[in-house]
């Protein structure tokens, strides 16, 4: 670098400092620090270590790059308001709705015959970075000894062969260290791809919410929502097309923690790490029905859309007892070391 310290060629909105220069006007087309570009994106020489010197922390360096993207891509649209036909109490999503959804394949060991799928889809999960997957601990970890070898993105229906899907290998799985088997703890994985994905206005990253939901003020104009192809518990056969339930309400967990009183995998009860939404129409009552095992409760405020939580474990199929999801803010200081390490001060 121009003054002798050392950085990593990135996307400019990948790199907090050089986007503070242009914020403040102080980058001209002849500055230093140039890679060179990329598809009209500028390339940067980024400093390491320098996320505390903006106050901004790695996973919201992340979202700025994220909606840039958005913002300069009209083909990406906002998930409409108004949903159009039902489908076991939720409603079918429409193509570039859930760009971030992932399904975790699975080696087939059920193939009768030749024609017999290969790949069998059991998990949901989110794309965080275009590298990495984040998931529940129990797809990844299990009785069954099961461990995805795929994702498939970009894909509504996963019968489809039309779309541009694109299935990558997985390299590397990371379970949470504290996650064990025996207790409903703990459970989140992150997956990393052999390959980034390639990204389009089908298939792009979501935001993590950065900020806990506790503190928070989410009565007026937040709505969450759970996405999925509609397996509830790892190896349970779900809809090939993806789904995403109506509205639902933030229970609170002392009240959520009475309906889970005697479930034997909770002996220290519901904790901070866990979050709770039931859907209060009780004619309805959808919920993590319509969501897979791993797969996202997500956030949605105004135009934006966040991974505020984790498909975890439910008592019922939308029935009045609210679903447990694992709270992402409470792991997001592991998911941003095993993410983005290079902005991480040691």
């Amino acid at each position: 670098m121009e003054n002798g310290d050392t950085g990593i060629c990135k996307k400019i909105y990948e790199c907090p400092s050089r986007l503070q220069e242009v914020k403040e006007g102080k980058r001209s087309s002849n500055s230093t620090g140039r890679c060179g570009f990329q598809d009209f994106t500028e390339i940067v020489c980024c400093r390491f270590n320098i996320t505390d010197k903006i106050g901004l922390r790695p996973a919201e360096i992340a979202c700025r790059q994220y909606e840039n993207e958005v913002q300069t891509d009209n083909k990406v649209r906002r998930a409409p308001a108004q949903v159009q036909f039902n489908i076991y109490g939720g409603v079918q999503s429409k193509r570039g709705e859930f760009p971030y959804m992932v399904a975790l394949g699975y080696e087939n060991e059920d193939q009768n015959d030749d024609n017999s799928e290969t790949i069998k889809y059991n998990c949901g999960g989110t794309l965080i970075s275009s590298q990495h997957v984040l998931t529940a601990a129990h797809c990844v970890n299990n009785i069954q000894e099961k461990v995805p070898i795929e994702v498939r993105v970009g894909s509504e229906d996963l019968k489809s062969i039309g779309d541009d899907a694109q299935r990558i290998p997985i390299t590397n799985v990371i379970t949470h260290p504290q996650f064990k088997r025996s207790v409903n703890y703990n459970d989140v994985a992150i997956l990393k791809l052999s390959t980034p994905v390639r990204t389009t206005s089908n298939i792009r990253p979501i935001c993590i919410q950065t900020k806990s939901l506790d503190t928070m003020d989410t009565e007026t104009n937040a709505t969450f929502i759970v996405i999925g192809w509609g397996a509830t518990d790892f190896g349970e056969d779900g809809s090939t097309k993806l789904l995403r339930t109506p509205s639902l309400s933030l229970v609170d967990r002392e009240s959520c923690s009475k309906s889970y009183n005697n479930f034997g995998k909770l002996p220290r009860g519901l904790d901070e790490s866990m979050l709770c939404v039931i859907d209060t129409n009780v004619t309805r009552r959808s919920d993590a029905c319509q969501g897979d095992s791993g797969g996202p409760l997500l956030m949605l405020t105004g135009p934006s859309q966040s991974i505020v939580g984790i498909t975890a474990f439910g008592q019922s199929c939308g029935g009045s007892t609210p679903g447990v999801y694992t709270a992402v803010y409470s792991y997001l200081e592991w998911i941003e070391k095993e993410v983005w390490p290079e902005m991480i001060d040691e």
